[in-house]
């Protein structure tokens, strides 16, 4: 049935009232549309925040501009915006004040979050402890059924089914969401993509677009964007081109004064200057690791092993990948849980005699050391750390608890004030050992799993005793010193082995991804354009995964790696200008900056 709207919507509630009472709308969609329209009329008259006060407590830093900025969201645009603050001014946390209220205030029973896969967790977690709620991640089409609050990667869910021209996730078009909110939105700059099109097919409320760079080099990429968010806000495709492109040139914008005052009505953006956020350097210092005679050829023996003589019990070579995933980490990270794993292939059945007899002759070669060159160094960093700074705090990491442990016990005879930081330990056991580092301890030594979402901000010494080769981990790490808050340069130590694939990896994530004049949350936006922040196919992130498959086709050939290594770095390179050039572009429109128009 056609439904005829021809009632205003800006009459005040009673009278709306008294029409439902006596059924003089057309129909019943038109008294919802009613009733939906007399909401965005009250909005407009909130005057506060109702719910800050109950996640206020839950915030590290209580930031004006980010509650101004919820508020301003709900109030001034009716909870649809393009949420574009600088990088670093924490858009996660703006998002989640306003989400919170929009739940508080009974205007959303349905919300859901699109976000990179690489930040669906993230986004669980800071709004389960920021913001007290609890989001369903969507893994398969049947978990649309019944959700409330749900949150998915917007690379799994958009998938089209061409032989049944629908999309997997079609169950999530016929849910009527209160508010869809979609975190790295530059990702939906193209009309004719699959993402563009699963999100336009929402049907929305309220509609968040969240990302510092909304557009590159291409002015249409920012009409693109903004079409989806308000359709007909910036006019006709053609009439968008004759208005504001400069001789059609899709590069150069035309009445740039205009084209804020159009995007200042649907845009939020805030930059770092006027807010006084100030981020501090990140320092890498590579400290390399000279292997004696002895510690090399047990390094060499244990990639010869795994590469050419790991087979199992029946004779059949063991050359799947996941296996050399899991065990190539244990082995380099120190000597400890290279033992631990040999000790593992020596003892088990289900490895060749010939395989556990090298294993085994391998664990004796360790055991005849005199000497282990990466813990002394680790000593030497720490002990020059101390003296120059004896009240210095130093955050230290390794993968492995077989390793932490190694550490502490390597520490001891220095009479060091440690704290142990693992995965598993309890809220109010995390609490208290992250307050005798803060007050007592010198060193904290975690896990990655140990100190997921920790703020460190009064330390600015940090270790890598080993380093994962996903650089998602790294950054993580480096993101529990530099947040909001830390007052000091940040020094990143990272121990890497002579002659060994450690050397490369660690130069490349090190210098070359996290520490080149990033702030947070850069890296995984340069990633995630490059689309290279999700897993693998064998379920380890991809700069992870080319990584390893580099290191097992090279045959612990260095030379041979260094080359494929070379290769991802020019990838990152080019991914590096892309997206400062995409920031720059950005800032000359949307910052009221000058435009160039040669």
């Amino acid at each position: 049935m056609a439904i005829i709207i021809d009632e205003s919507f800006s009459e005040d509630d009673s009278l709306i009232l008294d029409k439902v009472e006596q059924r003089q709308f057309e129909s019943a969609d038109v008294a919802e549309l009613k009733a939906s329209a007399a909401i965005l009329e009250t909005n407009s008259e909130i005057s506060g925040l109702i719910a800050y006060d109950l996640i206020k407590h839950n915030l590290a830093y209580q930031l004006p501009y980010q509650s101004a900025g919820a508020l301003h969201i709900l109030k001034e645009m009716n909870g649809s915006a393009l949420l574009a603050d600088e990088v670093g001014l924490g858009k996660t946390i703006t998002t989640g004040i306003f989400l919170k209220e929009c739940i508080v205030r009974g205007f959303v029973n349905r919300a859901l979050i699109l976000t990179p896969p690489s930040l669906v967790d993230q986004w669980v977690a800071e709004l389960h402890d920021k913001f007290n709620l609890d989001f369903k991640i969507i893994e398969n089409e049947n978990d649309w059924d019944n959700v409330q609050f749900a949150i998915a990667s917007i690379d799994r869910v958009k998938t089209f089914d061409r032989e049944k021209g629908a999309f997997r996730h079609e169950k999530a078009h016929n849910i009527p969401w209160d508010v869809l909110i979609v975190d790295e939105a530059h990702k939906l700059k193209q009309r004719n993509t699959t993402r563009w099109r699963f999100v336009d097919r929402m049907q929305k409320k309220r509609f968040l677009l969240l990302t510092a760079t909304p557009f590159q080099n291409d002015l249409l990429e920012l009409y693109n964007l903004l079409h989806l968010l308000k359709r007909g806000h910036l006019g006709t495709i053609n009439e968008f081109r004759e208005k504001f492109l400069f001789r059609g040139n899709k590069r150069y914008p035309l009445n740039p004064v205009e084209l804020r005052k159009r995007l200042q009505e649907v845009m939020l953006r805030r930059r770092r200057d006027e807010t006084g956020i100030d981020y501090k350097k990140r320092i890498p210092k590579i400290e390399i690791v000279y292997l004696t005679k002895e510690e090399k050829n047990i390094y060499d023996s244990i990639c010869d092993l795994l590469k050419t003589k790991y087979f199992s019990a029946n004779g059949d070579e063991l050359r799947g990948k996941l296996i050399i995933y899991a065990i190539l980490p244990k082995v380099t990270s120190s000597s400890r849980s290279a033992v631990e794993s040999l000790t593992k292939i020596a003892e088990g059945e289900q490895y060749h005699a010939e395989t556990r007899q090298l294993a085994q002759d391998i664990i004796e070669k360790y055991s005849l050391l005199k000497k282990d060159s990466k813990i002394e160094k680790l000593i030497e960093i720490v002990d020059k750390i101390l003296h120059e700074e004896p009240n210095a705090k130093i955050l230290m990491y390794t993968k492995h608890p077989s390793t932490l442990r190694y550490i502490v016990e390597k520490l001891k005879p220095y009479n060091l004030k440690i704290v142990e930081f693992i995965g598993g330990l309890e809220r109010e056991e995390k609490t208290l050992r992250i307050n005798q580092f803060k007050k007592e301890a010198q060193v904290m030594i975690s896990t990655e799993t140990g100190a997921e979402g920790l703020n460190f901000q009064f330390c600015n010494y940090l270790i890598n005793y080993d380093l994962p080769w996903n650089p998602m981990s790294v950054e993580q790490r480096i993101g529990r010193l530099d947040r909001i808050g830390q007052t000091k340069d940040m020094y990143i130590y990272s121990l890497a082995t002579k002659d060994t694939m450690e050397e490369h990896v660690v130069d490349l994530i090190i210098n070359k991804m996290c520490c080149i004049g990033l702030v947070i949350g850069e890296l995984p936006t340069i990633l995630f354009n490059l689309g290279l922040d999700g897993q693998g196919n064998n379920g380890v992130n991809k700069i992870e995964e080319m990584l390893m498959n580099s290191f097992i086709d090279s045959k612990n050939n260095l030379e041979i790696f260094a080359q494929d290594v070379s290769k991802i770095s020019e990838i990152i390179s080019k991914g590096l200008k892309e997206y400062n050039a995409s920031k720059e572009a950005t800032a000359e429109v949307l910052d009221q900056k000058s435009v160039s128009l040669i």
